[in-house]
């Protein structure tokens, strides 16, 4: 039998009155007051609460602590995205499910995840106060240490509180780091990997005074020279991240390197002179993007394609020399208002 749901207010809440196979449950759609603190009841109308939907108090900036009743299962996306002064909640045992549910809690500054967490999807981006995550040693799915947020067996490295400062080691455990693991980390001042690290999809585009990246010595897959880190495999050497917190005004890329990958350079406004070596074949999306101190850029013939966004936001971009044969994604050039130069 599917669902069937009511969407009813009752105080300062509007509810979705959900009946499953016979038994109802209510979900918090929306909180309508204006409470600092907030005690979610367990049932209303002797019916439990067992979710808090998508965006329930999202754009809340008057809350500052709420607790959760046990029984609740599940919080939505976006849940309390924007509640910029939320210092503290308590997330109860019952929690199964978290959504992308802490989006720009500015002020909430640590968590505690429980036992029977087993999904957390993007749950804390742009929490800029939030310094630790602390997870139930006994939860089956996710496990933390320095509060930093791992898989259970540590394999994978989740999510890097963005209030973390100083230097940070990845464990030797670890071999892949998810995606939005260090988004908005600006207190992150070097990095470490170890030598089984295998794969990175995290952007360190918003880690201002991140100034090296180092790699375990014995890695067969990464490298890192003055602070660069690199990639390297049977195709060749690839330039994977420079740091944004780097003080150098000019950088030439080492001959060997024949790409440059997604958004290697994003955000780089302390750079002002880029030389790219002749044998450079390919530069990923936004590879260049935010680097606005860039007067003028040569590309070397050898160059067979630019991603979407490579140059994007080089505000002061007066010059492009290129190659008529390298092919040119659609917006690689978005916001150019200078001079195309060709070299043949």
């Amino acid at each position: 039998m599917p669902a069937i749901k009511v969407t009813n207010s009752i105080d300062d809440f509007d509810i979705e009155l959900v009946n499953t196979e016979g038994r109802y449950t209510v979900t918090i759609k929306k909180y309508n007051g204006n409470s600092k603190e907030i005690i979610v009841p367990d049932t209303i109308g002797g019916i439990p609460v067992t979710a808090i939907g998508d965006d329930a108090f999202s754009w809340n900036d008057k809350l500052t602590n709420i607790i959760l009743p046990e029984g609740i299962v599940s919080i939505g996306s976006n849940s309390f995205t924007c509640c910029s002064n939320l210092e503290e909640i308590k997330l109860p045992q019952s929690l199964v499910s978290i959504g992308w549910a802490f989006e720009y809690c500015e002020k909430l500054i640590n968590l505690s995840i429980p036992r029977n967490t087993i999904s957390i999807k993007y749950a804390f981006s742009n929490c800029s106060s939030l310094n630790e995550i602390v997870i139930d040693e006994h939860n089956p799915v996710y496990a933390s240490s320095e509060g930093v947020l791992f898989n259970k067996d540590r394999t994978t490295l989740l999510y890097y509180p963005h209030a973390k400062e100083g230097d940070y080691i990845v464990p030797d455990l670890v071999h892949s780091i998810g995606r939005y693991a260090f988004d908005g980390c600006k207190g992150l001042t070097s990095i470490r990997f170890p030598m089984e690290f295998i794969r990175c999809s995290a952007s360190f585009s918003e880690c201002e005074r991140l100034t090296k990246f180092m790699v375990h010595e014995n890695s067969k897959d990464y490298s890192s020279t003055d602070g660069v880190l690199f990639f390297n495999d049977e195709a060749g050497s690839s330039l994977f991240w420079y740091p944004r917190g780097k003080s150098n005004k000019k950088y030439t890329v080492p001959a060997v390197v024949n790409w440059i990958t997604s958004s290697a350079f994003c955000n780089c406004k302390k750079l002002t002179n880029i030389i790219l070596p002749e044998g450079l074949e390919g530069i990923d999306d936004m590879a260049f993007s935010g680097c606005d101190r860039l007067s003028a850029i040569t590309l070397p013939m050898s160059l067979e394609y630019i991603g979407e966004d490579a140059f994007y936001e080089c505000l002061r971009l007066e010059t492009i020399t290129l190659s008529r044969k390298t092919k040119i994604a659609h917006r690689a050039f978005d916001g150019f208002s200078g001079k195309l130069i060709y070299r043949d």
